[in-house]
């Protein structure tokens, strides 16, 4: 099953439980989310919380029994969740301009449907309802520092070393763009992915984007100025949805994961080809100061995969 479908499945759940109390854990579960993720993601694809959908089917819902019912208001209110006749005028009249005796004599025009999540693909972007969730980035003549570990756990290891010479040097730290790579692979011996406590040593490089003047300097605040990635790249933000047996976030399952949208977009898409023979994505990290200063799971991902014209 993939995400559309699920997210799908879960708008079905909704619609066959409007009426009662909806369990937002299982909607998530038929998502394939966690229910923080499925919250973020759909008020990201949707553009309104979960809890104003929900609120507004059932003011839908509330106008059909209006104009196509004659059941008492006060009856009509409780099964859409109101304790009263007043509390529910003053959602109808928000939401569909007039109120519910109105509405009864004159109808309404208004029209909430079910959400459908669809894919498309514009001018090099697949969409979502109207929201780009892959997109063709291009990179060039950037500049950056890095930090380079081989070792066990080295991406915690070489963000580590990020934070705290970020700290010591950089000011305006959470409004960088930083991005890491494993440039031969998560998994450079051929191992399969297991779970988010697996441990794995491999070689990570963690860079910071550098800005204005500091891109033209050979040394910045005592590291080697270096090129950054370059070309063209499919980018994806990532939701952090995936959870090992432990019930632990498991990141790298939750790139892989998102993955699959590139696949479609691709497959879809007439004139590129991947560019990443051996699997080799780009990690940007969305840090917060409380990153910077507690450490933890970063704010966000976007992950970029390099592809060529064909």
């Amino acid at each position: 099953m993939d995400y559309v479908e699920g997210l799908n499945l879960s708008i079905a759940y909704i619609e066959d439980n409007l009426l009662e109390e909806i369990d937002y854990e299982r909607a998530a579960r038929i998502a394939g989310m966690s229910k923080s993720a499925y919250q973020r993601f759909f008020l990201l694809i949707a553009n309104m919380t979960l809890d104003e959908y929900i609120r507004k089917r059932r003011l839908q819902y509330a106008i059909r029994e209006l104009t196509d019912t004659e059941q008492k208001v006060i009856d009509i209110a409780v099964k859409c969740g109101y304790n009263s006749a007043s509390a529910f005028s003053r959602a109808v009249r928000n939401f569909a301009g007039n109120t519910p005796i109105m509405i009864r004599k004159y109808g309404s025009s208004v029209c909430f449907p079910k959400l459908n999540f669809r894919i498309q693909i514009e001018k090099g972007e697949m969409v979502m309802n109207e929201t780009a969730i892959v997109k063709i980035e291009e990179h060039r003549n950037e500049k950056v520092v890095c930090f380079t570990v081989d070792c066990v756990n080295p991406e915690k290891e070489a963000w580590g070393q990020m934070s705290e010479w970020c700290k010591k040097n950089i000011p305006d730290r959470t409004s960088r763009k930083y991005v890491g790579v494993a440039e031969s692979g998560h998994h450079s011996q051929g191992e399969e992915h297991q779970n988010a406590s697996e441990h794995i040593k491999h070689p990570y490089r963690a860079m910071m984007y550098l800005v204005g003047d500091e891109r033209g300097r050979d040394i910045f605040c005592g590291l080697e100025v270096e090129d950054a990635p370059s070309g063209l790249f499919l980018v994806n933000d990532v939701t952090l949805n995936q959870f090992d047996e432990n019930d632990n976030l498991d990141i790298a399952l939750s790139m892989i994961k998102a993955s699959e949208a590139f696949v479609e977009f691709m497959k879809n898409t007439a004139g590129y080809e991947f560019d990443s023979p051996a699997g080799i994505f780009y990690e940007e990290h969305i840090f917060s100061e409380k990153w910077f200063q507690n450490g933890g799971v970063p704010d966000g991902f976007r992950m970029w995969v390099p592809i060529i014209k064909k």
